[in-house]
């Protein structure tokens, strides 16, 4: 087994054998186990080469032999396989999804049930962490984010969005070998590793495709001074009246102006640009702050209700996001 590490948030490993529970142990993190077992008596081999970078992992394995990969519980990430060559089955949701050079696939760990790869095969795997997604499509919508993404999770690799994904993906991977330039290059490495992630967004059709490619009017300017006014006064004990007096607007008028361009409320808006103020000044904390410090500043006073919001909308708990802030994470842990 070869490791190669580098300074920052960027590291490369590489990683190879013919032992199942070294295999198991790779492919399982602190939070999912994986159990990896030959089909045949022929045993099998392996060589994977994984980097991490910013909100991904990406990795170029290689397999031989016919090995089925069981995950025992849930992991909070999503995976994007795109096939070289040789053929895959992905259990996902209850449907069985074969994957080939000419159709990669996208899915939530947490409908992942197994796979099981025949032959020789080599695919690059994209491992996106679900906090990271889900902050990079509200941040495009501008409008707070929950429930499943649910990705379509076929990928046509022959042509059009697919083809793109895959050479992204590659050209990444490649950047991120041991001695390559995206290495001590951060600007770089996250400008493409946030291009990679919003072509997904943008091109895999999903359960709010909809909202990122609709044609919209532009906002209203009552609209645009309410969330103004919200910003200037983001840690304030607002109320609705007061936010519609400074808009310049009835409260009903505004409420509707919130539900057809943002798809939710004014108050709830707010709450969505408050809890964003919790997350970047946790993330840039000092080491003398607190969470409840924090939140109590931007005007959250219950704090288990705080807790849940926050969980909600960023995937983790607050606490989670100072130690990352502390003790920065890698994503493959």
């Amino acid at each position: 087994m070869h490791r190669g590490n580098s300074a920052g948030r960027a590291d490369y490993i590489i990683l190879d054998g013919s032992d199942p529970a070294e295999l198991s142990t790779i492919l399982s993190s602190s939070e999912s186990r994986v159990i990896a077992k030959p089909a045949t008596k022929s045993g099998i081999q392996f060589r994977c080469e994984f980097a991490t970078a910013d909100a991904l992992a990406i990795g170029l394995c290689r397999y031989e032999g016919h090995i089925n990969i069981d995950r025992e519980s849930a992991r909070d990430k999503y995976l994007v396989f795109l096939p070289r060559y040789g053929l895959a089955t992905l259990h996902v949701g209850g449907r069985e999804i074969l994957t080939s050079p000419t159709r990669g696939a996208i899915f939530d760990c947490q409908q992942n049930k197994g796979i099981i790869m025949s032959g020789q095969r080599e695919h690059l795997v994209v491992v996106l962490d679900r906090a990271a997604l889900y902050t990079r499509l509200t941040d495009m919508l501008d409008i707070p984010v929950s429930g499943g993404i649910d990705f379509s999770p076929e990928i046509n690799l022959t042509a059009g969005p697919g083809l793109a994904i895959a050479q992204t993906a590659a050209a990444l991977h490649a950047g991120l070998a041991e001695t390559a330039a995206l290495r001590d290059a951060p600007l770089a490495r996250l400008s493409l590793t946030n291009g990679l992630i919003e072509l997904l967004l943008e091109s895999l059709p999903h359960r709010l495709s909809s909202e990122l490619h609709r044609a919209t009017s532009p906002m209203p300017r009552h609209v645009k001074r309410a969330i103004d006014f919200m910003r200037a006064n983001l840690s304030k004990p607002l109320t609705l009246q007061e936010i519609a007096l400074a808009a310049g607007a009835g409260s009903r008028t505004l409420q509707e102006g919130f539900r057809r361009f943002k798809l939710t409320t004014p108050m709830a808006h707010l709450q969505y640009l408050r809890l964003d103020a919790v997350h970047q000044e946790l993330m840039q904390a000092r080491p003398n702050q607190t969470v409840s410090d924090i939140a109590t500043r931007w005007g959250f006073t219950h704090p288990s209700r705080f807790a849940a919001d926050y969980r909600k909308r960023f995937g983790q708990a607050p606490s989670q996001t100072l130690r990352s802030s502390r003790f920065p994470f890698r994503l493959l842990d």
